[in-house]
């Protein structure tokens, strides 16, 4: 088979220069046809030559073009991803800022609390759109969700379209990586079970070693680290993107410094008995009694805040990631972590490994509400996407993975409806915008909607 993976968004200096990568690194998609479909087609031209260069590298037929017109982009396709953020860093801004004139500040404010339901009001319109274009031009492909906020987003597809729909995120593999740092242990050896929403995924049983045959329980080889925490490097020194801080003396991070930074996960861990699988600072989105002004925002817990700067590095650093792809010989056979070249794999061959992925809840996770977007484990072969295991969210935890898919249905619904009203209802029941005055929380939401009226023609008065 050879598969045309249209990529809506495919100007991005952030996903597509990744996403080709792994292509170029995954057999079954050797021979793909990729199209690229940007609102800045320039951009989407300039990622189709750093493909077809790619391709040339590795001398594969992959086949990779620039499309203007959505439906020839989409037509024929068997895989349509989304990769794309309305309004970018100048609307992200207000996401930003305007809350923290209310006192609330956000490490990142691009999921839930009141960046996170700013974004999905203007961003839910525009993926209803592009799954309403997938239904009359490519009914049949699989429709992947890359782009934040991803529950909102995917559920968005799910309940108003006909379309086969996943999200995509790869926080859960940073768990991996980090625990694999722990325990050296493979990566690939670390599996889990987990329930709840994006960026909230919680780890309910935790295996280690069953690729291998050999499966022990990872939960009390994390308590006994916790209680005797284990000294010496790490066999990986952290990115420095993951913005980890060191607590230990010297320049090597250590097993120490690794505990440390997990501190958010690993305190709720040893308290409630189940572990947040994403990274501190987008957990902490969910509990706001972390970020505050009595703990600095999160700072005693080592949480980090992007703020808009933050986000404006890093989108530079996409710029020169890009840069380095185009002018470097060959192709990195490095992974990006990214997961959408695991899941078109185990589709068109399939099989493969078992992968975190977002779908309707149909019992999969059973503390949370039909048909809403959870995160699970999953699989996938020529049939499709599934969940792979059935879960329950206990006690305190599970209440906020609840109160979280809560505010993300009224989200959603707002956004349809250009619903003021229901926006307000969307930030009460967020726990972070919800810990304001009720007065506040009107003050807040209609102080955003009209910073962001630009991307919001749906709440024009």
């Amino acid at each position: 088979m050879s598969p045309r993976i249209a990529i809506i968004g495919g100007g991005s200096y952030h996903w597509s220069p990744r996403l080709l990568a792994d292509f170029c690194n995954t057999a079954s998609l050797t021979e793909a046809q990729v199209v690229l479909h940007d609102l800045d087609h320039t951009s989407a031209e300039r990622m189709a030559e750093l493909g077809r260069e790619f391709a040339h590298r590795r001398a594969i037929p992959m086949r990779v073009e620039a499309v203007e017109d959505r439906a020839a982009a989409l037509t024929a396709s068997d895989f349509v991803i989304t990769a794309f953020s309305v309004g970018g860093l100048e609307s992200m801004r207000y996401d930003l800022e305007v809350p923290e004139r209310f006192g609330i500040r956000q490490p990142i404010g691009d999921s839930v609390g009141p960046g996170g339901i700013a974004r999905a009001l203007r961003s839910v319109p525009v993926v209803l759109d592009m799954a309403r274009a997938v239904e009359r031009h490519a009914p049949s492909a699989l429709f992947i969700n890359v782009s934040n906020p991803l529950s909102a987003l995917t559920r968005t597809v799910a309940r108003e379209t006909d379309v086969a729909v996943v999200g995509l995120c790869n926080e859960l593999v940073g768990l991996q990586f980090q625990l694999s740092l722990l325990f050296d242990v493979p990566m690939h050896e670390i599996d889990f079970v987990v329930g709840g929403v994006n960026h909230f995924p919680v780890v309910t049983e935790l295996r280690l070693g069953a690729a291998g045959g050999v499966d022990s329980d990872g939960f009390a080889r994390l308590r006994s680290a916790i209680d005797t925490p284990p000294s010496g490097p790490l066999w990986m020194q952290p990115p420095p993107g993951m913005h980890w801080r060191k607590v230990t003396d010297g320049d090597t991070f250590t097993k120490i410094d690794l505990l440390a930074n997990l501190a958010v996960k690993l305190e709720l861990f040893c308290r409630f008995g189940v572990l947040p699988g994403a990274n501190d600072h987008h957990i902490v989105e969910f509990l706001p009694g972390f970020v505050h002004g009595d703990t600095g925002h999160g700072t005693g817990w080592h949480v980090h805040h992007w703020g808009i700067d933050g986000h404006t590095a890093d989108s530079i650093d996409d710029v020169r990631g890009y840069e380095a792809a185009r002018d470097t010989d060959g192709v990195t056979s490095m992974p990006t972590g990214e997961l959408v070249a695991a899941l078109l794999d185990a589709i068109i061959t399939g099989s493969g490994p078992p992968l975190p992925v977002n779908l309707p809840n149909t019992g999969q996770v059973t503390t949370l509400p039909p048909d809403v977007v959870v995160e699970c484990i999953g699989t996938g072969d020529t049939s499709g996407v599934r969940a792979r295991d059935t879960t329950a969210i206990p006690g305190i935890i599970g209440e906020y993975a609840r109160r979280a898919s809560v505010s993300q249905e009224l989200t959603v619904e707002a956004a349809l409806r250009g619903d003021r009203d229901l926006a307000i209802a969307a930030m009460l029941a967020d726990p972070l915008a919800g810990r304001l005055p009720y007065e506040r929380v009107i003050e807040l939401t209609e102080a955003l909607i009209d910073a962001t009226s630009a991307w919001l023609p749906q709440f024009r008065r």
